[in-house]
């Protein structure tokens, strides 16, 4: 049968399978409408799956190509910065980059890419310090449950910062979902630069008055405390919370402590893989990279630039152009009361004082900039490039980007401030089990339930609610979610 026969019925079938509800409701002469908007039409679901039935073409014709010539599936990991400057090859164009960063990002890594190092070649379960550990083969291997690069389930947990051997010397962290990672990331800049200017115009009110000058700390209506500026150029910050003393606002990684898609991605390839950036191994840290006796080979693996910058900026284009989650409130008309009820009740126990439904972008435009060539950033619009569904300027993730203190209960046994965590975005919530940051939550009143420290009052008061009203807010929760899309699985 010929693809586009293939292709043909599967279209059919999801028009079917999809249109379901539509259909059972009509028996029962109760129409229930399509959860979010309007409903698809036969032509969008025909694209859909013929998007899905060539995504899943091209990934079994790469199989076989990597089969028969092994090493070009490696390709991904060698795009040359200069090349993306200049436009060669096309990879200028948006569309260009995603493939190829959807390409690294599924990319299974193998010796000959330079997976691990000299003496370490195959998985631990445990990381080793700073150095991490080898506990994948592939980003599209944890970031998979619900769907493309969504969460991890309990089997992908990465224990990190610890021994090498004992997983009791670790901390454990859950895979997060990746969905509208790069609304967040664009988010918290325009955050930094609103911090940094005002730090920038106290430090010139103190030094033009010869005064100690105080300033609040706010960016976007969230409060990071407060600075001192004095005249001599001394910038007091006891008073700063909620984000580190350069006032960089980091969105990425549990505790908050990554600022851009390409240190994130960069620092995973790392750890999860020993998979070293051109980048990276420019600079001299043999805690993090070893100390092999060739600079631009620290791992000492004999495998060189097995990262290359171009491919930084593919795969961080790649993650800024997928898709937001979405809310799909329930359509059964009791569910629906139920939603609504859950809504108002979200806020009056406190929960969006630190979960804000929605912050605002000032620019819809990201500039991706190169580390080192000094060309012309990628310019992506976040509203209208990429994976759909996109978001507005007013993105409601949930989340007021920062970090806070969560009490001893959910501290991590290792490391400093190891109650502080950031903020989760709460958007795609329903699709993300197990919950919290070392996935101890299998459910979403128990991550609610094992909340402190600054979460303490809103906790309290859910545990206080009602059964009925805890189910309300449960059912309001569950409305965050990701789009449907008919997907072929493997």
């Amino acid at each position: 049968m010929s693809s586009r026969g293939l292709t043909t019925r599967v279209a059919s079938a999801a028009r079917l399978v999809l249109g379901l509800p539509l259909l059972l409701a009509a028996a029962e002469d109760t129409p229930i409408p399509w959860p979010s908007g309007e409903a698809p039409t036969d032509a969008a679901l025909d694209a859909w799956v013929l998007g899905a039935t060539e995504k899943a073409s091209l990934d079994r014709w790469e199989a076989f190509l990597e089969a028969v010539e092994p090493g070009e599936s490696s390709e991904s990991l060698r795009i040359i910065q200069s090349e993306i400057d200049s436009g060669l090859y096309g990879l200028g164009d948006l569309a260009v980059l995603f493939r190829w960063g959807d390409g690294l990002f599924e990319h299974t890594f193998q010796l000959a890419d330079g997976f691990g190092d000299r003496d370490r070649d195959r998985l631990t379960r445990v990381h080793d310090g700073e150095r991490g550990g080898l506990d994948t083969y592939s980003c599209a291997g944890c970031h998979s449950a619900s769907g493309p690069n969504g969460s991890g389930l309990e089997t992908a947990h990465a224990f990190v910062h610890g021994d090498g051997v004992r997983l009791s010397s670790a901390n454990v962290r859950s895979a997060p979902s990746l969905l509208g990672v790069g609304l967040v990331q664009a988010l918290a800049a325009e955050m930094t630069r609103s911090l940094s200017a005002l730090r920038d115009t106290a430090m010139s009110d103190a030094a033009s008055t010869g005064q100690a000058v105080r300033t609040a700390l706010v960016a976007k209506g969230v409060s990071f405390g407060a600075i001192t500026a004095s005249p001599d150029g001394h910038v007091d910050t006891s008073e700063v919370a909620g984000v580190d003393p350069d006032l960089v606002v980091k969105p990425f990684g549990w505790k908050g402590d990554v600022s851009r898609l390409r240190r994130f991605a960069e620092n995973a390839a790392r750890i999860h893989f020993g998979i070293q950036s051109q980048v990276l191994v420019a600079t001299t840290d043999p805690a993090r990279l070893g100390d092999g006796p060739l600079w631009f080979d620290p791992d000492d693996d004999g495998v060189f630039h097995e990262l290359t910058e171009g491919s930084l900026t593919a795969v961080a284009v790649y993650l800024t152009l997928l898709e937001a989650p979405v809310m799909l409130p329930p359509h059964d008309p009791g569910l629906r009361e139920r939603w609504a009820r859950g809504s108002a009740t979200f806020d009056a126990i406190g929960c969006g004082s630190c979960h804000r439904r929605s912050l605002t972008l000032e620019s819809t435009y990201w500039r991706e900039a190169p580390d080192t060539t000094g060309a012309e950033p990628v310019l992506v619009n976040l509203l209208s490039d990429g994976e759909a569904p996109r978001s507005t300027a007013i993105v409601g993730l949930f989340s007021d980007l920062r970090r806070h203190d969560l009490g001893p209960g959910l501290a991590d046994p290792h490391g400093d401030a190891a109650s502080h965590f950031l903020t989760r975005p709460l958007w795609g919530l329903a699709d993300t089990a197990p919950y919290l940051h070392d996935g101890r939550a299998a459910t979403i009143p128990d991550a609610i339930a094992a909340h402190g420290g600054e979460a303490a009052g809103p906790r309290d008061a859910f545990l206080a609610l009602p059964h009925d009203a805890q189910v309300d807010l449960h059912v309001f929760l569950l409305s965050f979610t990701r789009a449907p899309k008919p997907r072929i699985a493997p």
